[in-house]
């Protein structure tokens, strides 16, 4: 069970962990798919070291190259789908699976997930914001301006999650509202209709007067006020004749 007034965002550990894991899952089988199409040499016997052969194999050849010590790889190809592989499980792990899902391999095995403020499902369109600031995030090497940003910041955030509007929280808290303790305000309820609403409930109609309490709207179809209760993790409806909140049934 959550702890109330606890931080779902503490988590940055796990974060770490899980970025590690997820980075294994896309770089293991891509750069192995892409190693297929490069033959491997030992530049030592030439003379030279790896980068002068390259330089001297892009020169004459056109192909691409690139090495490590003493040992080139290279292909006369300046171009080949191969080499896209690892591009591809990461917008297939970070975006897509991590959009649909709110997980990635590393986060589901270390119990976190990605969401948006108000606890939702993370959705494509944030994660592929995510994933390209990742850019960001990686500078100037080894993630530093991510490490900071999510080990200071107010909800743990690196630039991507900023931009996105989006956390990352423990598991157990995935689906309600992710409210910060320190933070500067509670994170504002959802906006679609709580589970369970009314057919044909809206925002509108006649509201009564403005009940105490500062994120109260007013449901058309229940002719009363409603709002989020991030401590008790509930939707609460405003009752006249008791001039108080009290759960909506089935919530």
């Amino acid at each position: 069970m959550p702890v109330p007034g606890s931080d779902p965002t503490a988590v940055f550990g796990r974060r770490v962990g899980a970025f590690v894991i997820d980075s294994l899952v896309v770089l293991v089988p891509g750069v192995a798919i892409a190693s297929t199409q490069y033959t491997s040499f030992d530049t030592s016997s030439t003379g030279m070291d790896g980068t002068d052969f390259c330089d001297e194999y892009i020169e004459q050849e056109g192909g691409t190259c690139f090495s490590f010590g003493d040992t080139a790889y290279y292909s006369d190809a300046t171009f080949d789908a191969a080499s896209l592989a690892p591009l591809g499980f990461s917008l297939l792990l970070f975006v897509v699976l991590q959009g649909l899902t709110g997980w990635t391999v590393g986060k589901v095995l270390l119990g976190l997930r990605t969401v948006k403020e108000d606890g939702s499902v993370v959705g494509i369109g944030k994660a592929l914001v995510r994933w390209l600031l990742l850019v960001i995030d990686s500078l100037p090497c080894l993630g530093l301006v991510g490490l900071i940003t999510a080990g200071t910041s107010t909800g743990h955030r690196r630039v991507g999650d900023m931009a996105a509007k989006t956390y990352v929280v423990r598991a157990d808290r995935a689906g309600t509202p992710v409210v910060v303790p320190g933070g500067a305000a509670v994170v504002p309820a959802p906006a679609a209709p709580y589970a369970g609403a009314p057919a044909g409930s809206g925002w509108g109609g006649a509201p009564g007067p403005t009940p105490t309490g500062g994120g109260a709207q007013w449901d058309a179809a229940r002719g009363a006020y409603i709002q989020w209760d991030a401590t008790e993790g509930r939707w609460l409806q405003w009752d006249d004749a008791s001039q108080s909140w009290s759960p909506i049934p089935g919530q």
